[in-house]
């Protein structure tokens, strides 16, 4: 049985509904998702501006998940 959900989108679907993104302010979440979109910042640095910032769960991983959201 074929399943049109691709490998890539399973991957990165929202576990329990929500992913750790989803709970950052909208300002944060949107300067990230502009800038991860652009191209101009990376996922490392991203992640350690929101380490600094005292998201201490941040990581690079958490914050590529932004990609396949929409811009609030």
């Amino acid at each position: 049985m074929a399943s049109e959900l691709s490998l890539a989108d399973y991957a990165s679907r929202p576990k329990n509904g929500r992913g750790w993104v989803d709970d950052l302010p909208d300002d944060i979440f949107n300067q990230i998702w502009d800038a991860r979109h652009t191209g101009h910042i990376g996922k490392e640095m991203t992640a350690g501006w929101l380490r600094m910032l005292g998201y201490d769960g941040a990581t690079a991983g958490r914050v590529e998940t932004i990609l396949v959201r929409e811009r609030r």
